[in-house]
C-alpha cells in the first residue's frame, strides 16, 4: 500500500453527478479515470471511484500520498453528505491514522473547491 497522509475535499462545481458522470468528464479530458477515490452524492451515497491504492489524479503535486473525495454540489451541500464526509473520513482516519483533512483550495489560490468549511464539518478531525 501507498503511504497515504492526506485526505483532500473537493467539491464537483455542478448541481448533479455522480461518480459515472464525473468519470466521464474526466475521460473528456484524457485521464484513464475519475480522478477521485470517492464521490459523495447529494443524498448522502458515498460512490468508489478509484481504488485506494491506486494514484488519484485530484490535486496536483499531492496525488502521490492522498486520498481525494469530491461532494457534488457548487455552493450548496446537503446534510446527508456531511454526515456521510464524516463518517468515511472517520473510517479512512482509523486505517490511516497520521491523516490530515485539507480542503482543495489550500493546494491552490485559484481554486475556491470544496465552497464549504470543513472546519464546521469535520472540525473534531483537524
Amino acid at each position: 500500500m501507498r503511504r497515504i497522509d492526506v485526505h483532500i475535499i473537493h467539491c464537483s462545481d455542478s448541481a448533479h453527478g455522480d461518480v459515472s458522470e464525473i468519470r466521464a468528464w474526466h475521460k473528456a479530458r484524457g485521464w484513464r479515470d475519475v480522478g477521485y477515490h470517492f464521490v459523495i452524492r447529494r443524498d448522502g451515497e458515498i460512490e468508489l471511484g478509484r481504488q485506494l491504492q491506486e494514484v488519484g489524479t485530484h490535486c496536483r503535486g499531492h496525488n502521490t500520498h492522498s486520498i481525494g473525495t469530491c461532494l457534488v454540489g457548487k455552493e450548496s451541500f446537503t446534510p446527508a453528505q456531511f454526515a456521510a464526509l464524516k463518517r468515511l473520513h472517520g473510517s479512512l482516519q482509523a486505517q490511516f491514522p497520521q491523516l490530515r483533512v485539507v480542503p482543495h483550495n489550500a493546494f491552490s489560490a485559484q481554486k475556491t473547491c470544496p465552497n464549504f468549511d470543513i472546519e464546521t464539518v469535520l472540525g473534531e478531525y483537524l
